[in-house]
């Protein structure tokens, strides 16, 4: 993780004091509150209804985001397999519990508002630490905004409550699979706030540039 610490980013963070003491905020609800839940969560559910129980949230929160951020982005063929994988997994997957889709070669192709502001030419943008959300840029701030109007829950009209309930549902979906990399990253990096903006930054950039699908897993091996 040294290599990451290495490069100088100074010019894509102008607020850095701030964004330190805010990651540092967020590290500390981390470990006092997300960390003991998701872990509690992971101990007591087992593995199989965890991975059906993330494939349904993501068939029913996500579809209509990938959907349309493929199609602004040009991405026709992506855009048909999310519904082809919506259709398939809601029919014989157990309403999306079961990712059968992906056993038949029909990948999900995850897309973002942030992702379509990036292959439309936003290409730099400043980097901000966000209370209770963590590492993001100005465009994926802009993106989540836009993100907001393809939640299937605002279509159909549920109340306010409702969006807290699911976006504390998906967070505890998503911390699950970062599990131990905080942890690596704090045990074996020098400067845990640069390993972390490195590693977000170089994330995104593969994700808009080489159109790769990647996680925080995969930038701790190199």
């Amino acid at each position: 993780n040294e290599a990451y610490e290495q490069k100088d980013y100074s010019d894509i963070d102008p607020i850095e004091g701030f964004n330190r003491e805010v990651c540092d905020f967020n590290l500390g609800l981390d470990k006092i509150l997300v960390r003991p839940i998701t872990r509690g969560y992971v101990d007591a559910v087992p593995d199989p209804f965890r991975r059906g129980l993330g494939n349904a949230i993501d068939n029913f929160f996500t579809t209509s985001q990938y959907f349309i951020n493929n199609v602004l982005q040009g991405k026709i063929g992506a855009a048909f397999s999310t519904v082809g994988r919506l259709v398939i997994i809601s029919r014989i997957g157990l309403g999306g519990f079961v990712d059968v889709a992906s056993k038949m070669g029909i990948e999900e192709r995850p897309e973002t508002f942030g992702d379509t502001l990036g292959v439309w030419g936003w290409k730099r943008s400043s980097y901000v630490q966000l209370p209770f959300k963590g590492p993001q840029t100005s465009r994926d701030i802009v993106g989540f905004i836009g993100d907001i109007f393809t939640d299937p829950l605002i279509f159909i009209g549920v109340p306010l409550w409702g969006n807290l309930v699911k976006t504390a549902g998906t967070a505890v979906d998503d911390r699950q699979e970062t599990l131990g990399v905080l942890e690596e990253i704090e045990k074996s990096s020098l400067d845990f706030y640069s390993s972390i903006r490195s590693m977000y930054i170089q994330k995104r950039t593969d994700e808009i540039e080489n159109d790769k699908i990647t996680d925080y897993q995969s930038y701790l091996r190199k």
